[in-house]
């Protein structure tokens, strides 16, 4: 259920506040660097106060203002970034046809200016948006499986305020949860008397759930009562950009498209790859020699260890990791306990690990030596974690869609939580990862690994 649809709200403090910041700063960074007369000279001044009107139009005009009532507004801050250097940059470019040379440091004041004190307005005024958020009422309307994955969906999403009234079903099924029978509100049918009774400001119907005869005079009926109704398709797990709403003769069409596994996109994930695994071994060279020279140190063994994983296609290919395990770990396995509840096995507090091995694997320094495996191209900075063969043949065989793709050094399981993620989510992730995989994901990845990493989540 993506897009949903509720009763809007127009932030006129953050509006007027950017209004006044926007022209203020642009004054004060002219007298700062040029002084008294620079607030009389048309040049840059006229640039900059141009620039001071178009930034709030621009966040209006990209509805910067405007906030559905359900969500707890966060500020935005991708929005104000990306407005504020387009009107930088386009002051940038009038400066020059008008064939003026404004001091570089004035622009990047401006500039820096913008961003600094609208992003502190933004983070102000979110604290107070937070508390007086006013949830939007809500009755899910379908099968009653399907719309308690519907309410659980609405609650569990923390940048929203939703508060579910209940469900109207037709029937209610056997073995449903005790919580669907308490909060049943009748049946389809009677949705419209229901939904303005209990004053309800959203309809969410589940898609399938009414026939298409039964569909529009229920949609008609609600708007009549000033009442929002959404459709809740049941793609969970695709990403919104994926999806499109088009028309045929009249008809609305919901469009899949699917990720962009080839051409450019692959030729720029690979470039990533590349640059950014040879700067890291750049960066993390002497590391990775210390940690190399502490293992040959502690028991005599090699420092490197090597294993068949499977990767893109199926094709199996030799991993490389520091070891922090005993020589021979693998042959011990079968006398340990597997803490997870698939095939993929890790266990709390093995008893094989050493004790540089410990301090390797909480830093995650033991992945290093994968950096190799990306240059050579078997794996990706980011991508499904590359599993055993053994571990692979044992698990169902939906998991093997996640060879799609290259496996990589990080990835969403990673960074949610690592060793602490149970198969089943593992597997979600991963296929999530895969059926919407994107370049902005991928750095959104890399992103959230640092402080998954530097505070050791889930690592073990």
């Amino acid at each position: 259920m993506a897009g949903v649809s509720v009763p809007r709200t127009t932030r006129t403090p953050l509006a007027v506040g950017d209004v006044c910041l926007s022209f203020a700063i642009v004054l004060v960074v002219t007298l700062l660097t040029g002084g008294v007369d620079a607030l009389t000279d048309p040049h840059p001044l006229g640039i900059g106060l141009l620039g001071a009107i178009a930034l709030p139009v621009v966040i209006w005009w990209r509805n910067g203002y405007i906030v559905a009532r359900s969500v707890r507004w966060n500020g935005n801050a991708e929005l104000l970034a990306t407005s504020v250097v387009g009107v930088s940059l386009a002051m940038i470019v009038g400066n020059w046809l008008l064939d003026n040379s404004p001091a570089r440091r004035w622009q990047v004041l401006i500039t820096a200016g913008w961003l600094i004190s609208m992003a502190l307005l933004r983070f102000v005024l979110r604290a107070r948006t937070a508390e007086n958020t006013t949830p939007v009422r809500v009755i899910v309307a379908g099968n009653t499986r399907e719309a308690l994955a519907v309410r659980l969906a609405l609650r569990a999403d923390g940048r929203t305020a939703y508060d579910v009234q209940g469900f109207v079903v037709d029937r209610l099924d056997d073995d449903v949860p005790e919580i669907v029978t308490q909060l049943a509100l009748g049946s389809i049918d009677q949705l419209p008397h229901v939904a303005e009774k209990l004053r309800t400001e959203l309809v969410v119907m589940c898609m399938g759930s009414v026939s298409e005869d039964r569909f529009a005079p229920l949609v008609r009926q609600m708007n009549f009562r000033g009442i929002e109704v959404a459709l809740s398709t049941g793609l969970s797990n695709v990403a919104l950009r994926r999806v499109n709403l088009g028309t045929v003769s009249g008809r609305p069409l919901l469009r899949i498209t699917p990720p962009p596994l080839g051409g450019w996109h692959l030729a720029a994930k690979r470039s990533l790859d590349i640059i950014g695994s040879a700067l890291v071994m750049l960066v993390a060279g002497p590391i990775m020699a210390l940690a190399a020279v502490a293992i040959r140190i502690e028991d005599g063994g090699s420092p490197i260890f090597t294993q068949k994983r499977v990767g893109k296609g199926g094709e199996p290919f030799t991993i490389y990791k520091f070891r922090t395990m005993v020589n021979d770990a693998e042959k011990l396995q079968l006398d340990l306990t597997n803490d997870h509840d698939g095939p993929v096995f890790k266990m709390t507090n093995d008893p094989r690990i050493t004790r540089i091995g410990a301090l390797l694997r909480k830093t995650s320094i033991d992945e290093l030596p994968q950096l190799v495996n990306i240059l050579k191209g078997d794996m990706s900075l980011v991508g499904p974690r590359p599993l055993p063969i053994h571990e692979v043949e044992a698990a169902p065989v939906s998991f093997l869609d996640r060879h799609a793709v290259k496996p990589g050094l990080t990835g969403r399981w990673q960074v949610s939580g690592r060793s602490d993620t149970g198969f089943k989510e593992l597997d979600e992730l991963d296929r999530w990862y895969v059926d919407n995989w994107s370049l902005g994901q991928d750095l959104e990845i890399l992103a959230r690994t640092v402080p998954a990493v530097l505070l050791a989540r889930g690592a073990r």
